[in-house]
């Protein structure tokens, strides 16, 4: 597989951009703990057959953020699209990375073929009913890195009802590396994310019914109790949407069960995103 590596120029920042691949294209966003290389494994096996993109989002990973300078997560992802020449595409996305796709969706909703989503998120809903959520979030008030690290850890690749050693060794030192990546860089999204993101309003949770693009959402059987709600939300709210959940997984479920997710990521885009692109 031969990786093209670029960066993209979008509102003063530069984005970290990699694409692989040929054919119908899907677009993959990382989710708001880790980077990109949430998505190894996905973008590697779905290059084979489509043309692949993948950046990390402003302020995660090697993408730039500039302090003071606003921005939307959204019109970040179409400035991407319109650099690569990629006009519509399916969005593999999680977490954080779910809500641009939303927002996206909403904004540009030609562009978009079929949406897939892992362990959704959305704009200022945050997990906050486990004792590690709580903690995640006390952490974060107080910006302290290690305790931020280790309840994030806790909180969303464990879980709510596993210990730490329930978790394979090696995808947790995976989620640890990104998101110890994520919260020691500065600038980073979450240190000026709430001075200078701006969101839709109204939020895109308030117009699930405009939204007509198939949506696949799956959801891990160990994530947080939030996370399992909006999933089932944002399904009862979409015209055409099946949700799934990933037995033995936490937040990011495709880490722990790769082959079950893409799986079904496979499963999704045959079934509508050639059709819908042909439409």
């Amino acid at each position: 597989m031969t990786i093209r590596t670029s960066t993209v120029p979008v509102d003063g920042a530069r984005l970290h951009l990699e694409s692989a691949g040929r054919g119908e294209a899907v677009t993959i966003l990382h989710g708001f703990l880790v980077d990109r290389r949430q998505w190894d494994h996905e973008f590697a096996a779905l290059a084979s057959d489509h043309c692949v993109l993948r950046y990390d989002a402003r302020g995660f990973g090697q993408s730039e953020i500039v302090p003071g300078r606003g921005y939307a997560h959204h019109e970040n992802l179409a400035a991407v699209l319109d650099a690569c020449g990629v006009g519509r595409t399916a969005l593999l996305a999680c977490s954080g990375g779910a809500a641009t796709a939303l927002d996206f969706t909403l904004a540009y909703p030609d562009r978009v073929i079929a949406l897939v989503f892992v362990g959704v998120g959305y704009w200022g809903r945050f997990a906050d009913r486990t004792p590690a959520a709580r903690a995640f979030l006390q952490a974060l008030g107080a910006y302290d890195v290690p305790g931020m690290i280790d309840s994030s850890l806790r909180a969303f690749t464990d879980g709510p009802r596993r210990a730490a050693g329930d978790v394979d060794a090696g995808v947790r030192r995976r989620a640890e590396a990104m998101t110890a990546l994520q919260f020691h860089r500065e600038p980073n999204h979450w240190r000026h994310a709430a001075q200078d993101q701006r969101t839709p309003q109204p939020s895109a949770l308030d117009r699930l019914d405009e939204i007509a693009a198939p949506t696949l959402l799956m959801v891990g059987g160990e994530d947080q109790p939030e996370v399992m709600e909006l999933s089932t939300q944002i399904a009862e709210g979409l015209h055409r949407a099946q949700l799934l959940v990933v037995q033995c997984a936490g937040h990011h479920a495709n880490l722990e069960a790769p082959a079950a997710v893409l799986t079904e990521v496979r499963r999704w885009l045959a079934r509508h995103a050639v059709r819908d692109a042909r439409m």
